[in-house]
């Protein structure tokens, strides 16, 4: 029998990571993202890629 499902992906996110913010940081972040259209999630991976590139950009 075929397996139904999603395909699995080619670079699985396997990775989880907590992260502890006070109400005020987690007020701005929900609010970022609303106003741009993003998932928080999105928009970590976003802020994530930007220092790195900055950092690499800097050296």
């Amino acid at each position: 029998m075929a397996r139904t499902g999603r395909p699995k992906s080619d670079n699985p996110k396997n990775s989880l990571i907590g992260l502890k913010l006070t109400e005020e940081e987690a007020t701005k972040l929900r609010e970022y993202a609303s106003r741009h259209g993003m998932t928080i999630t999105e928009m970590l991976q976003r802020g994530i890629e930007l220092q790195y590139e900055m950092e690499q950009t800097s050296k």
